[in-house]
């Protein structure tokens, strides 16, 4: 565990809970563990965003599931959405010991988990070291996916100017060999063509690699809007293959409404792409289920093979390779985006045949 080294400032804790007797127990073995930690507690999740909008600059967080307004793992989802909070050490705390719950609080953003009824001072010290390890580890892989993405980004736009040169060029000369030879005024124009294409895929690697950045604070939208816009940018396209497409939405969640905007389109644009031979059918539903929005993209298309459902989402895959044009990079920026979010996507075979695209979103 990170220890507070002498003559540094002292170590600050949150410790969110409704009970009074707890949050003095949590405060007495940390202030065993490090003589002089400071602890500031809230007796909601209300009043611990409000600790954290005036001083974000905390060390771990302790999180009672038991809470008056609202549960635990809806406390972690909110801390986690702080970006000072992303990934700083969360433990969870409860009444009693419980598989499910422990399980549930590790998915929902939580580094450890601790039962009152055992907190003894070696399974405390236990969930805080446990829990500042997790946290560490993340940083690192954080850091790590930080500068790979600079790579990336700084390596494609690299590649974007002599690109730029060569398709300029290929059709200056496709004009200069107009009259000459039909042959090489073909050449010209495929290699014009072919460059252009790597310019899209260069495009759409720059957009991965920046996909999901600058989700901080974001404000409460009606997902009804978002879809609405989401369906209005591809009409034409739509249209084009006379598909209909139904949206029964309801709901509001905290978004930048650009992103999710844009990974609504891309599942459309994919339920466009992957139809089977029937009139394409496409249905936007929600499901609201413990605080969270589930967002549903239904089609009716040639579906996605069982074995590759979760490799869709992953940079430069795809569920039929050769059979429409994309660089497979659609899904894997959806994923980034909702990940960036707090939420999660998936993909299952829809009863009936086709697809059934859903990703997550906290509630608001």
């Amino acid at each position: 565990m990170e220890t507070n080294p002498a003559g540094s400032e002292p170590r600050r804790f949150l410790i969110i809970d409704d009970d009074d007797l707890d949050r003095m127990v949590i405060e007495r073995k940390l202030g065993q563990m490090e003589p002089g930690a400071v602890c500031c507690h809230a007796a909601t999740a209300d009043a611990a965003l409000r600790l954290v909008a005036e001083d974000p600059a905390f060390d771990a967080a302790f999180v009672d599931f038991a809470m008056p307004d609202e549960d635990g793992l809806s406390t972690i989802r909110a801390l986690r959405r702080q970006k000072a909070l992303e990934l700083v050490p969360v433990i969870m705390v409860t009444g009693s010991a419980d598989p499910v719950l422990a399980a549930s609080s590790i998915i929902e953003g939580a580094d450890a988990y601790l039962s009152k009824e055992d907190m003894t001072d070696s399974r405390f010290a236990w969930a805080l070291v446990s829990a500042s390890e997790r946290a560490r580890l993340r940083r690192e892989a954080r850091a790590k996916e930080i500068a790979m993405r600079e790579f990336a980004f700084n390596a494609a736009h690299d590649l974007k100017s002599p690109l730029n040169g060569i398709t300029g060029f290929a059709a200056l000369l496709a004009k200069a060999v107009d009259d000459v030879s039909p042959q090489a005024r073909e050449f010209a124009s495929k290699i014009r063509t072919q460059g252009l294409k790597m310019a899209e895929m260069i495009d759409s690697m720059l957009d991965y690699a920046i996909a999901g950045e600058a989700i901080g604070e974001t404000p409460v939208v009606a997902l009804q809007d978002v879809a609405d816009d989401a369906v209005a940018s591809t009409r034409a396209e739509l249209d084009a293959i006379a598909a209909s497409i139904r949206v029964s939405v309801t709901g509001q969640a905290p978004m930048d409404r650009i992103q999710i905007e844009r990974v609504l389109r891309n599942l459309i644009l994919n339920a466009v792409k992957y139809r089977a031979s029937a009139i394409p059918e496409i249905a936007i539903r929600t499901r609201h289920v413990a605080g969270t929005l589930a967002v549903e993209v239904a089609d009716n298309g040639v579906g996605v093979p069982s074995d590759l459902r979760d490799r869709i989402f992953e940079p430069m895959q795809r569920a039929h390779h050769q059979s429409v044009d994309g660089h497979g990079l659609g899904l894997a920026i959806s994923r980034k985006i909702i990940n960036a979010h707090g939420g999660r996507i998936w993909c299952e075979a829809r009863p009936g045949g086709g697809s059934l695209f859903t990703f997550t979103l906290p509630e608001a």
